[in-house]
């Protein structure tokens, strides 16, 4: 058996590849011995006594599937899980979903003039103090202010149509007190 580490080498360097991908043709082994110059070794790959074999292809089929059941909720029981909760998720990272999504929300109330400025401060430090737990609460509690700003405003109006109301009522008393003369017996 003839060593042919030279026409491996110089054959791997004008390939391009690895020497472990070269094909050196077994039945060849004789004149491919000779080649003793990158010029010959063009020759013998010309020839198709040397050549480059394909790269084995790792497929990823298993992986996709495995990929696409984690997807649905598969393999990610207690038993697959090696770090923390909060190394997994990051509370940090879900606080600040939370906050984008309930300022997002007020910014677009406050556009569309749904609620005021004051409101709009009110509800901000609100989901700052962490009052609100998703954007569902967060709009509950905007309409329960609303309703309650309407209760009170009404109250207001009826309080204050009862002191005018009354007012009238003690101001014509008094004219009538005024007009209509005591009689001593």
């Amino acid at each position: 058996m003839v060593s042919l580490k030279l026409q491996k080498r110089l054959s791997a360097a004008v390939l391009k590849c690895g020497q472990k991908r070269l094909w050196l043709d077994p039945n060849e082994s004789s004149e491919i011995s000779m080649a003793n110059s990158r010029a010959s070794i063009r020759k013998l790959i010309k020839d198709g006594l040397v050549m480059k074999r394909s790269t084995v292809i790792h497929s990823r089929s298993r992986a996709r599937r495995h990929l696409e059941a984690k997807r649905k909720g598969r393999h990610t029981g207690h038993g697959k899980r090696k770090g923390s909760r909060n190394a997994r998720m990051p509370t940090k990272v879900l606080w600040i979903r939370r906050q984008r999504v309930l300022r997002r929300l007020l910014r677009k109330y406050r556009a569309a003039k749904k609620i005021d400025k004051q409101q709009y401060h009110e509800f901000y430090l609100g989901s700052k103090g962490n009052l609100y737990k998703n954007k569902t609460v967060l709009i509950e509690a905007i309409h329960v202010s609303k309703a309650n700003k309407i209760k009170s405003d009404k109250l207001a109006a009826q309080q204050d149509a009862r002191r005018v109301k009354n007012a009238a009522t003690r101001a014509k008393r008094n004219l009538k007190a005024q007009i209509v003369p005591k009689m001593d017996v």
